[in-house]
């Protein structure tokens, strides 16, 4: 995200000891990127509101992301897309784990582990170029115009 599209990961969440040892190996690689984890769910708003694209899996980030109509690329696996949405806005960055390739699964409330561990960075880098193609030119000026960029 940072090298491609000059943008600054933010890494946002709870403050766990298994958030806090995720947050220490991504900021040894990642110098440039920024933690924000602990900051509540007011400033978790206010980060989404003006992120140029957010990255999420089936968490609250996603759904305020999408309330928030800031792009997401929302990663699938555990729970059902179609029962879990997103629903009406930036459906074309999902990645869905969920299914097997070219299973047409039921709309269910059914959970299936270890699905999330088959996304793929080549997965993420995909949808982050649909991303850059589709919404990044409009978010961006939308940003700069709320004086955001």
């Amino acid at each position: 995200m940072h090298y491609e599209y000059g943008l600054q990961p933010v890494l946002v969440g709870g403050r766990t000891p298994r958030e806090l040892a995720a947050e220490a190996v991504i900021m040894r690689a990642a110098p440039f990127a920024h933690s924000a984890l602990g900051s509540g769910l007011r400033k978790l708003s206010a980060i989404l509101d003006g992120a140029a694209v957010a990255l999420s899996p089936d968490t609250g980030p996603l759904h305020l992301a999408v309330a928030l109509r800031a792009p997401v690329v929302s990663l699938l696996g555990y729970t059902n897309p179609k029962r879990v949405g997103p629903y009406d806005f930036a459906h074309d960055l999902m990645i869905d784990a969920y299914g097997d390739p070219g299973e047409v699964y039921p709309l269910d409330m059914t959970y299936r582990e270890g699905r999330v561990a088959r996304i793929t960075v080549a997965d993420v880098a995909a949808k982050l170029a649909v991303w850059h193609s589709v919404y990044a030119a409009s978010r961006l000026a939308e940003l700069r115009a709320r004086g955001l960029r």
